[in-house]
């Protein structure tokens, strides 16, 4: 079929302007599209700002929180433990961060650390571990369906892990070495969304807290004792020495079960459920007893003041950090108490 010049010339009058219409609104309505959405993130940006900002008020470090914050998803559609949970995850992070920043230290530089900072070091990936710990704990009490009947463990478990972190620092504070420059930075950043999250907690809904912070009947006493200690733990305190039964038994004489505490312990079950009873005979024990994490529900019962003495003989002059001189520590949460017995 043979078309003629003056035929093409009416076919492209006739498409030519369509085309250019039909680009044009294709052109304005993705103009409108794009106008939209850039509109719609600006209002969601703006929201979850806002957001941020009504739930980070009180905070120490409130622009942390608020950076934060600012990153989780759809923050307005979230709960108060939800957004402290985000946080509290951020400070794990970090916290495995520093180990591992302190194992390869440990590692590259084992043959010219002193030996005051291998202790050091060993002390934070000691206290890193626990820190994870505590920190998970609590994420699993803030998604709890009323995380609010879990404030006070919440709050504990989250201070002890802020404290964790200066307690590492601190074992550097006679070092000669510039260790501490390396992760004190990181630990501080740790420090502060732990304590971002502490502030926080105050506003998840159901919780009742007094002036102090705590809960009113928290602090109050059932026959002398806390209310939280259970019937059992009670008749264990209120037992006299030579009517209380143990499990172990630990005299220097070599009347009981082992002669010295740390074989005691280190002979506890692990994990346990039931309180586990240690009785320490009369006398002078010296050593540094360590109770791992993993040795819940201990008690330690002596024969009583200026009878059974604990008595620990590391010191920060003689090359200890002030976190291994104690002479009874790293007590699991909630799991151990003493009675009756002098710690020296």
């Amino acid at each position: 079929m043979y078309t003629s010049s003056k035929q093409v010339s009416k076919i492209l009058l006739i498409v030519l302007p369509i085309s250019f219409l039909v680009l044009f609104t294709l052109s304005s309505l993705i103009l409108v599209i794009n106008n939209s959405t850039q509109q719609h993130i600006h209002i969601h940006k703006h929201i979850q700002i806002k957001m941020a900002h009504s739930t980070c008020e009180g905070t120490l470090y409130p622009q942390l929180c608020i950076s934060t914050l600012s990153t989780f998803p759809d923050l307005h559609k979230r709960t108060v433990p939800q957004m402290i949970s985000h946080v509290v995850k951020h400070a794990v992070h970090d916290v495995r961060a520093s180990f591992k920043t302190c194992t390869v230290i440990r590692k590259h530089l084992r043959h010219r650390l002193a030996p005051l900072d291998k202790r050091a070091l060993q002390d934070c990936l000691q206290l890193f571990n626990h820190t994870v710990s505590e920190l998970r704990i609590a994420l699993s009490d803030l998604s709890r369906k009323y995380p609010s009947e879990h404030y006070h463990d919440i709050q504990t478990l989250l201070s002890a892990a802020m404290t964790n972190q200066y307690t590492c620092l601190d074992g550097f504070a006679y070092s000669q070495a510039n260790v501490r420059d390396y992760i004190q930075d990181r630990l501080f950043n740790i420090s502060r969304h732990v304590s971002n999250s502490l502030a926080m907690l105050n506003k998840i809904p159901g919780v009742n807290t007094s002036d102090d912070g705590v809960f009113p009947e928290y602090g109050k006493l059932e026959g002398g004792f806390p209310t939280w200690l259970t019937r059992i733990d009670r008749r264990l305190l209120q037992t006299p020495v030579n009517a209380t039964w143990y499990d172990l038994v630990v005299a220097k004489d070599g009347t009981g079960n082992f002669t010295t505490i740390g074989e005691a312990v280190a002979a506890a079950p692990s994990k346990s459920e039931t309180r586990f009873v240690i009785y320490i005979k009369e006398g002078a024990y010296f050593e540094n007893v360590e109770v791992e994490r993993k040795k819940t529900m201990l008690m330690f019962v002596g024969d009583g003041i200026g009878k059974t003495w604990v008595k620990g003989n590391r010191s920060v002059v003689d090359g200890w950090t002030t976190f291994q001189s104690a002479t009874m520590g790293e007590f699991p949460h909630y799991s151990s108490f003493f009675t009756k017995l002098i710690v020296v």
